[in-house]
């Protein structure tokens, strides 16, 4: 009898046991098919023997050690990408740290476009700023570039940073060693509100160095210390 609110199981699908066994031995594949009911079917209490007899404790316990496989799998991965994500963390630290021992503007400079680049695991790195390259002569040197005006909105779009894999470097952002790089990640420099849009580059020759579903946030904390330096050393007003 039902008790208001569950009802025999007959009643709710129509089916005896009968019925039930009938269609199963009418669908072998049922368990391969739908491998999940192995989580909700009970096996028997004891083994049983006979070549009639599917073991499913058997399946069970064989689906249960491959779903534990490939959990450890993910494990692994989320352990290695933790492991990455405290090594850059590391690299982008000591980085700063490098840029707060500058004896100058121009030995700043040549940290971030030369000594950066062992440090950051990278191959190039470049300062790129917006402006009339015949105006700015003077600065295009010693890994920083002149880029037209436009440029970087144009890279970046609204974004402060990205990160792009498989890329074709061109050789205004890294001179010659555009060759190299098969990936790089920028970021916008902010040198103050008076001052011409700027931007930080870093490139890899490794293809898959940097990828567009990567986090930037340690990328834009670089690029801004970067860019205060910077304001600090030509006492540039603030933003």
């Amino acid at each position: 009898m039902a008790d208001g609110i569950t009802a025999p199981a007959a009643s709710i699908t129509g089916l005896d046991e009968t019925e039930v066994i009938a269609w199963l031995k009418q669908h072998p594949d049922l368990l391969t098919r739908h491998p999940d009911l192995c989580e909700v079917l009970l096996p028997p209490a004891q083994p049983h023997s006979g070549n009639n007899v599917v073991d499913l404790q058997r399946f069970m316990v064989q689906k249960l050690q491959g779903e534990l496989t490939r959990i450890s799998h993910v494990g692994s991965e989320l352990l290695d990408a933790s492991r990455q994500n405290l090594s850059a963390t590391q690299r982008v630290h000591a980085a700063v740290l490098m840029l707060l021992e500058a004896g100058s503007f121009e030995h700043m400079v040549h940290m971030a476009t030369q000594d950066w680049t062992d440090l950051l695991e990278v191959d190039v790195i470049s300062l790129c700023v917006e402006g009339d390259p015949e105006r700015m002569k003077d600065i295009a040197t010693g890994g920083v570039f002149v880029l037209p005006n436009g440029a970087i909105d144009t890279l970046l779009g609204a974004l402060p940073a990205i990160a792009r894999d498989k890329c074709e470097a061109a050789d205004w952002i890294y001179g010659p060693a555009a060759g190299l790089v098969r990936s790089d990640a920028l970021a916008r420099l902010d040198f103050g509100p008076t001052s011409p849009a700027a931007m930080l580059a870093l490139g890899s020759r490794e293809p898959d160095k940097f990828q567009p579903s990567q986090g930037t946030e340690l990328l834009q904390f670089l690029a801004g210390v970067l860019g205060r330096s910077v304001r600090s050393w030509l006492d540039l007003p603030q933003p």
